[in-house]
């Protein structure tokens, strides 16, 4: 219960500083950012309805696809996120703190990926791309970078022909800033292996299982210093999964030690 009070107080903070980044340095500068966010900047141009509106619109179908793909509790912290996002855009003012234009993309570029990465590090997201891309990828077997990639070139795209592309540039920078600065908060990689060392492999590989319907490897083990028996379980994960991963471990057995590596490839079966 205390985690999950936690990570609602952390996730309608992000949301909150994700609308504050937007409608103080993006928006009154006319700068973009990726995916649906920026679809709904370019909406909000033409027909002056609240951009936070417009994201919560368009990631309605989109709860109800991801809610059968990538798990109740990722969809319903994603839509509290946006929630609190859309509501948050409604009653902060947008006004600029800076008239530099380019500093305005560097600040509020980094404060929309800080936003992003501590979202996902707690198990939610901002809804949009990553639904899109994450649904896609099991479905399709894409690559999700390369779709967000994809979801980034058309906003651009859409930002040049609308704003000019000397605006456009400055978008650019704001998406690539937002980038580095969700790699920092959060990881780089889609996947994750997990090497666990525990006493209870029998629950805790049966709760893995149960989680992500995905194997598990044991390897017999024995302790350097005490010389007990133990189990080694090894899995793989996707980024968003990391969350709800460590909240069952700690669940089952608060002593297994874990080492969490970043993946570079997986190849064979793997559910994703």
């Amino acid at each position: 219960m205390l985690r999950l009070i936690f990570q609602i107080i952390v996730t309608g903070a992000c949301a909150l500083l994700f609308g504050f980044a937007f409608n103080t340095f993006l928006i009154p500068h006319k700068l973009a950012s990726g995916g649906v966010t920026g679809i709904a900047f370019f909406i909000h141009h033409f027909i002056h309805i609240n951009t936070g509106w417009i994201i919560l619109i368009i990631n309605i179908p989109l709860f109800v696809l991801g809610l059968k793909y990538l798990g109740k509790r990722f969809i319903l912290l994603t839509i509290y996120a946006v929630v609190v996002l859309s509501l948050s855009m409604k009653f902060i003012p947008v006004h600029p703190i800076s008239h530099d234009i380019l500093l305005s993309s560097i600040i509020g570029g980094a404060l929309y990926g800080i936003a992003v990465g501590i979202l996902i590090r707690f198990g939610g997201s901002t809804g949009g791309t990553d639904i899109i891309s994450l649904t896609l990828s099991k479905k399709k077997n894409m690559q999700v970078g390369f779709l967000n990639t994809c979801m980034n070139l058309l906003v651009v795209g859409i930002s040049g022909v609308i704003f000019g592309w000397n605006i456009t540039l400055y978008t650019i920078i704001a998406i690539y800033v937002a980038g580095r600065a969700v790699d920092m908060v959060y990881t780089t990689q889609n996947k994750l292996t997990l090497t666990i060392v525990t006493e209870k492999y029998e629950e805790l590989c049966e709760a893995l299982i149960h989680l992500h319907v995905r194997g598990v490897t044991i390897t017999d083990a024995e302790g350097a210093y005490t010389h007990k028996p133990k189990k080694v379980l090894t899995t793989v994960i996707t980024k968003f999964e990391l969350s709800e991963t460590k909240h069952t471990i700690r669940g089952i057995d608060p002593n297994a030690f874990v080492n969490i590596t970043q993946t570079l490839e997986v190849m064979g079966r793997f559910r994703r």
